[in-house]
């Protein structure tokens, strides 16, 4: 009988043993699958904070510091060519911020980036927009408002003696079809170009139009284009153009390549 008892004893303590060996793996497991959850947790967290561009911010006093006393920098303006020649801070560059992405090589790399628009809202999504494409020194100074709040100068565009003509996609490919002397230019970035441009057209990037005039003769027809009346390259490279003393030029209103393209009009693609 007390053989049994024993036998029955060692029996019950296995059985609770092994219960108990259970319960603690479990904990163990859950312990473990909740910790794991929790670094996963924090490194997408991490992530998703190295993820999102940081912004520095500047005040219409630290950029007009900036600029008065010489430093290295780039002024960007990203509102509209009419807010521009409206007033605009000396020496900006005008870029407006839909055209940007398109228009990255004409911003300097090493040098202080200082962006502005209106009120602030445009500005700082051309700032993200140039972090997140390498550039590392990049100040939003908000809106020219501000600026010009503190008393600060502004430059207003005088309209040139001379005018452009803006013309349709249709009239100018009667010219690309007719018997006068003429010659394209398409000012956009050299990668817009080569995805497709107008049959014969040169590149020339309007931030070099002015550099490279020689290229351009004055007894032919000009024509000007990008991507139509919402791209200010045109008319800035026709405006310089007629500055210097260029006396034929046009300028492809509507949606520029984009509706020549559309119309099944000849293009090249390289």
């Amino acid at each position: 009988m007390r053989k049994h008892l024993i036998i029955i004893s060692l029996i019950v303590f296995l059985l609770a043993s092994f219960t108990f060996s259970g319960c603690i793996n479990k904990a163990l497991e859950t312990t473990s699958a909740a910790e794991t959850s929790t670094q996963t947790d924090n490194q997408s967290v991490e992530t998703a904070q190295l993820r999102t561009p940081v912004v520095m911010e500047i005040t219409p006093e630290e950029a007009y510091r900036i600029i008065s006393e010489g430093k290295d920098h780039f002024l960007l303006d990203v509102r509209t060519e009419a807010e521009y020649n409206q007033g605009h801070i000396e020496g900006a560059n005008l870029i407006p911020v839909d055209e940007l992405e398109a228009r990255l090589n004409e911003i300097p790399r090493g040098k202080q980036i200082i962006v502005y628009c209106k009120s602030g809202g445009r500005s700082r999504t051309a700032a993200i927009i140039l972090i997140e494409n390498g550039f590392d020194m990049v100040y939003d100074m908000g809106g020219i408002t501000d600026w010009q709040e503190k008393g600060y100068p502004v430059v207003v565009e005088e309209e040139s003696n001379g005018q452009f003509i803006e013309i349709t996609v249709d009239e100018s490919y009667k010219i690309f079809i007719g018997d006068k002397d003429y010659l394209f230019i398409d000012v956009r970035s050299e990668g817009e170009y080569n995805i497709g441009h107008i049959e014969g057209a040169i590149n020339i990037l309007v931030s070099e139009i002015d550099k490279r005039l020689s290229e351009i003769p004055k007894d032919k027809l000009i024509i000007v284009y990008c991507n139509g009346s919402s791209c200010s390259r045109s008319s800035t490279a026709a405006t310089i153009l007629i500055e210097n003393e260029y006396s034929q030029i046009y300028r492809i209103g509507g949606k520029g390549i984009i509706e020549w393209i559309e119309k099944g009009y000849p293009v090249t693609e390289l």
